[in-house]
């Protein structure tokens, strides 16, 4: 299915039909580098099958300039991070309303933290959002000055590239199947540079966050050893009011591994957490 937002950009859904009796409807969305493809690895047995299996209708979307959302930005698309908060996941959120029932948000990365930096300014109005493996990149949330090193290195390097192709290239490194705008990389730089993750006008997310007052399941991997390194990604997600944490290795959920930063959305391994996330928006959508 297509979905057009408010600036008349065409974003294309997966939708998958639930099996059995529905409970709702689940938005999911895609990290940076990649695409819609990538929640459902392998198809047919990932995380968007598993969910329509479960009995959710799922819309599996392709953000702005990646997958069939096109274009990219080696064709021309431009597009910012304010774009993915105030156009994409609203777009989005509104779609999946016309079916009816709970709405929730389930994010991967990028697509947990935007689509909380919406929730949070009321640019949609969810009834729960699934953050997994999501943070902000700002100096104040590190508690630890050699992660906050690291960062910062991986963030000068990041822009170096995108100052010199124009937009980040990441097909062309190998880094996954989808390149970014340079806009949207700018932004990232300014979270960092300035300490604040605040839009193009000076709205200030993270502040918002305090006005989400929905359930809220933020989840951590113990193999994430940098890009939602825990210690950081508590310290963000502290900020909503009614937060549900959880940082998920061997043993936890029956879990045999340490999921990493993808692998809590890409790697079917974490079928049995994904099976605790279900019981979790059960218990939410009924409670709410």
């Amino acid at each position: 299915m297509k979905v057009e937002t408010s600036d008349g950009w065409i974003l294309d859904v997966d939708r998958r039909e639930p099996r059995g009796s529905r409970k709702g409807a689940i938005v999911l969305l895609h990290a940076m580098m990649v695409d819609r493809r990538s929640m459902d690895r392998p198809r047919g047995q990932g995380l968007a099958s598993f969910l329509s299996n479960a009995g959710w209708e799922v819309y599996l979307a392709d953000f702005r300039g990646h997958g069939q959302s096109g274009p990219d930005p080696k064709r021309g698309g431009k597009w910012s991070y304010d774009d993915l908060v105030y156009k994409d996941v609203p777009a989005l959120v509104a779609a999946a309303r016309e079916s009816g029932g709970p709405v929730f948000v389930m994010g991967l990365s990028l697509g947990g933290h935007v689509s909380a930096a919406s929730a949070g300014v009321g640019a949609c109005d969810p009834d729960g959002l699934v953050l997994l493996s999501a943070n902000v990149w700002m100096p104040r949330l590190e508690p630890s000055r050699k992660m906050g090193r690291k960062k910062g290195v991986r963030l000068t390097l990041f822009g170096g590239v995108t100052r010199l192709r124009g937009y980040f290239p990441s097909r062309r490194l190998r880094m996954g199947p989808a390149d970014e705008s340079g806009e949207y990389v700018k932004d990232l730089h300014r979270f960092w540079r300035r300490d604040a993750w605040r839009s193009r006008e000076g709205v200030d997310w993270l502040r918002g966050l305090q006005s989400y007052e929905k359930p809220v399941l933020a989840i951590i991997g113990k193999g994430d050893e940098i890009m939602a390194h825990h210690a950081g990604a508590r310290r963000w997600a502290e900020n909503f009011p009614s937060l549900t944490f959880w940082l998920v290795g061997r043993g936890d959920h029956a879990l045999q591994i340490d999921p990493d930063h993808i692998g809590l959305g890409a790697d079917p391994r974490c079928r049995p957490l994904w099976a605790a996330v279900d019981h979790w928006m059960e218990t939410a959508s009924s409670t709410d």
